[in-house]
């Protein structure tokens, strides 16, 4: 069967109070600044009228339509249910035959690719470095690893998840650190963790509402925004990284993938205290640590019994 085209954003509205209350979810009123927050006894959601940002469990969450007013109180997109918050109340279960047993780690770049360069520092260096970081950790857990890119080679975005579907890898999680060279750019800092755009919709750093094409990834669509929570909360937790939260984009290798998968941007590199942690052996290894947590936490949820 042939995979849908592009499409336009799915503009329909669900009232917020409304939705929260089938949840099981408490409203607060709306605070003058346009904030309003959904809890229970273990969770808090806080939305924001204008405001394509939201928090989940701590964690910021990019949305694909801004939240808006509405007589009725604020509203936020049906997409945004479906493909970010339904998720993440209510976890995707695989089968108990098919447990996440085989992750695929790419280091970013490589070879030929330096990827961001400041002076004589070459982001190709450093992923590679966290990519072995995080296979000793996740191999301590029990898990197998393969590693796309085990050297200072180059290998192309199309043949990156290939190999992970060769070997028959259950996770994809895909090693990078970012870079700004615009006005500021010694302010702008932290971690943003990636996910593969919903069929539909605009990516976070898009201008404007355009939609997008379905990709083969976005078969894991529930799956990809319940893996990039827990990998970008576990690393908020467990590093001093500024929490640039959990984003949408249509990276090449995320659309390619057989599996669910992230990409995460461990930092910047044009950041002065980014740049340390990133080119040192302990701020490597607490990014690695918490990647690894993220994924663990991923694998207990979702081979969780009912």
């Amino acid at each position: 069967m042939a995979a849908p085209g592009p499409a336009a954003v799915d503009a329909r509205y669900t009232n917020l109070v409304a939705w929260g209350r089938q949840q099981g979810l408490q409203a607060s009123d709306i605070r003058r600044n346009g904030e309003m927050w959904l809890t229970n006894q273990s969770l808090a959601l806080g939305f924001k009228a204008d405001s394509q940002s939201m928090t989940f469990d701590g964690v910021e969450h990019r949305l694909t339509l801004p939240v808006r007013r509405s007589p009725g109180g604020l509203q936020v997109a049906v997409r945004d249910v479906q493909t970010t918050l339904s998720p993440l109340l209510r976890p995707p279960q695989r089968p108990g035959s098919r447990p996440v047993r085989v992750v695929a780690i790419n280091a970013g770049h490589g070879g030929k690719d330096p990827g961001n360069t400041e002076g004589r520092r070459q982001e190709k260096h450093y992923t590679l470095l966290v990519a072995g970081e995080l296979r000793r950790h996740l191999e301590r857990a029990g898990l197998q690893v393969v590693v796309v890119r085990p050297s200072d080679t180059f290998v192309s975005l199309e043949d990156r998840p290939a190999k992970a579907a060769r070997a028959r890898a259950d996770l994809y999680v895909s090693l990078h650190f970012n870079a700004f060279d615009g006005p500021g750019s010694g302010e702008v800092a932290g971690v943003e963790t990636y996910c593969l755009t919903p069929a539909g919709a605009s990516s976070t750093n898009d201008s404007g509402n355009h939609g997008g094409s379905w990709h083969a990834g976005n078969r894991f669509d529930r799956d990809n925004v319940l893996l990039a929570h827990h990998v970008h909360r576990a690393i908020k937790d467990g590093t001093d990284l500024n929490d640039r939260g959990v984003r949408r984009a249509r990276f090449k290798e995320l659309t390619l993938l057989q599996m669910p998968g992230v990409l995460v941007e461990g930092g910047y590199m044009t950041h002065p205290q980014d740049a340390a942690s990133i080119y040192s052996p302990a701020g490597r290894a607490a990014l690695a640590r918490g990647i690894a947590d993220g994924v663990l936490a991923y694998k207990r949820l979702v081979e969780r019994k009912p």
